[in-house]
């Protein structure tokens, strides 16, 4: 089984992602791009990151689209027989960089690969979200990115209900990290006799 955790930064996904994996024994997947160079390399991942700065700043959302969906498609093979949960999945990209031109794209991703049983989406507003990175870390570089700033749910529920993908929206705003892993609980539970039992060879 696969769960994307999704929102925008600062919401709280990866705390999310990592209670699902220790309370429900999942596989956590951050990064999916990043596996092309999961060698150690640093120069290789350097060279990544190189590729990367230059696709954002390229004004051409079909080639973006693509070239972020290789990560999830990669892992989607090399973890096909796991139960996994992946910070950030397809819902994200669409965010940065789906428009009309590159549905197109995403609407073939979702016809010939692996895809999430469940998207959990997290939501607040952005004051909240950049006040809990403030906390994390008050140097941090998306404190001073207006795009950060963004509310960008209507697009991200546009997405999943566009291309009939399972979700649920968990407003996290005046809720403890707790609650919200609560509530997660609560929905893994309602899917996971669906879960594979999977025996890993020795």
């Amino acid at each position: 089984m696969m769960i994307a955790v999704e929102g925008m930064d600062g919401v709280g996904k990866t705390e999310i992602s990592k209670h699902i994996c220790q309370q429900h024994g999942f596989t956590f997947i951050e990064k999916p791009l990043h596996y092309f160079y999961n060698d150690g390399a640093d120069k290789k991942y350097a060279d990544l990151m190189k590729v990367a700065n230059r696709m954002y700043d390229i004004d051409d959302t079909i080639v973006k689209s693509w070239y972020f969906s290789l990560g999830n498609i990669y892992v989607s093979r090399i973890f096909q027989n796991e139960n996994v949960v992946i910070d950030r999945h397809l819902v994200s990209n669409y965010y940065w960089n789906g428009d009309l031109k590159s549905e197109p794209i995403f609407k073939a991703l979702i016809e010939t690969s692996r895809t999430p049983d469940l998207t959990i989406i997290l939501y607040a507003t952005p004051k909240t979200r950049m006040e809990r990175l403030r906390k994390r870390d008050k140097h941090d570089p998306d404190l001073n990115d207006p795009d950060k700033m963004d509310d960008g749910y209507n697009k991200m529920i546009y997405f999943v209900e566009k291309f009939n993908l399972p979700y649920i929206v968990i407003n996290t705003e005046d809720k403890t990290l707790d609650e919200v892993k609560q509530m997660v609980d609560h929905e893994i539970l309602k899917i996971k006799p669906k879960v594979k039992k999977l025996v890993k060879e020795k």
